[in-house]
């Protein structure tokens, strides 16, 4: 875990399609940060993660704020490649909750690099601390980069939540809604994330990929009833900046059904990190950038 916010919670992108790479794509979130400048008064300080580098809405201090759906659509980045550099990971999502707990919803799409150094797209949703699972394995539903995408979280109730994942520009519309009932509604979430990869047993801190930039627009969230965007002043918002550094990896088994929490130390062997430039003045948008090398307070 890094800082005293956010929580390690642990979860494994399943990537049937790449089984020649041996490589199974886990995500470790944790808790967040912010952008430059003189931030409005809701905003927090920015804090630097391992993982993550994106925005989190939660509830103000003393106060509670119940998130039932999240939504937002970006553009599937370009993922730079080369066999030198190796395999990396990137996952572009919008979810609700895991910023304090082990258990979250969320959708997204990822731009990887294999260890060919060739790139890799595909969408998925997950329910951790469940595995996750690309939406549409087959040939006829895949991601490219360059297309526009949205996603969607709903809690529909104490037991159900409606996952969504639309790929407009090649016309297909991922729709499912699953029994769970360990929900957490304490966050709306906008991130891009370096994810952890496995072979067989051992993880380690995945190499975040050169994305280049991705911009998070028509965000919004549900909560307390009141649909809203990050400029809305009853929420905290909290930027996050992605510097990557030793945290918690799990062994992951790959025939499991839920991930398993312990583990050891482990760290990207790329210092490339991200970060969140300002959201727009209606706090519907934002981008996110790729650093060579991130730095703590950079």
């Amino acid at each position: 875990m890094v800082g005293t916010r956010g929580r390690l919670r642990v979860c494994v992108r399943s990537l049937s399609g790449l089984a020649a790479l041996a490589i199974l794509s886990v995500c470790l979130c944790a808790g967040a940060a912010q952008a430059a400048g003189a931030p409005p008064a809701h905003i927090a300080p920015m804090e630097s993660i391992p993982n993550w580098s994106g925005y989190v809405a939660t509830h103000p201090p003393g106060k509670k704020v119940v998130y039932k759906s999240v939504t937002g659509t970006w553009t599937v980045p370009t993922a730079t490649c080369s066999k030198k550099q190796g395999p990396s990971s990137s996952a572009a999502w919008v979810g609700i909750g895991g910023y304090k707990t082990t258990n979250q919803e969320e959708v997204g799409t990822n731009s990887n690099c294999s260890k060919k150094g060739k790139p890799v797209y595909f969408a998925w949703f997950e329910l951790v601390p469940y595995l996750s699972y690309q939406t549409f394995p087959n040939i006829s539903h895949k991601v490219f980069a360059g297309d526009t995408v949205t996603g969607l979280v709903r809690i529909l109730n104490y037991r159900f939540v409606r996952l969504e994942v639309k790929d407009v520009t090649q016309g297909w519309d991922f729709v499912k809604t699953i029994n769970f009932s360990s929900q957490d509604t304490t966050t709306a979430d906008w991130v891009m994330e370096a994810p952890a990869t496995c072979v067989l047993y051992t993880c380690q801190e995945a190499s975040l990929t050169n994305f280049g930039s991705i911009t998070m627009r028509d965000i919004s969230a549900v909560g307390n009833g009141h649909k809203a965007t990050l400029s809305y002043k009853k929420w905290q918002v909290i930027p996050i900046r992605l510097v990557p550094t030793k945290l918690t990896i799990p062994d992951v088994n790959p025939t499991a059904t839920a991930t398993d929490h312990n583990g050891k130390k482990g760290e990207a062997t790329s210092p490339a990190g991200a970060t969140p430039g300002k959201y727009s003045s209606d706090g519907s948008s934002f981008g996110i950038k790729w650093v060579p090398l991130a730095r703590q307070g950079v």
